[in-house]
């Protein structure tokens, strides 16, 4: 599991800075607290649950595949 943390960690971080999102306002626009997002992206980052997981990847335009796996469908 901890690859896993280490990939969704990565891929968040990378399209945030991609997409030029501040952790606030993803936080807004996932009614999910920064402190929240900042968990994920901190020294123990852990995986979100599926219903957050959605959430931020609907607000990234992404696919959950991909913030997980670091892989979009079509590679």
């Amino acid at each position: 599991m901890k690859d896993m943390d280490l990939i969704l960690k990565q891929t968040l971080r990378s399209e945030m800075l991609f997409q030029d999102i501040k952790m606030k306002e993803l936080a807004t626009k996932t009614g999910t607290s920064a402190r929240t997002l900042e968990g994920y992206l901190g020294n123990r980052a852990s995986i979100p649950p599926a219903d957050v997981a959605v959430k931020i990847a609907n607000a990234l335009n992404v696919s959950v595949e991909y913030l997980v796996t670091g892989e979009n469908e079509n590679d």
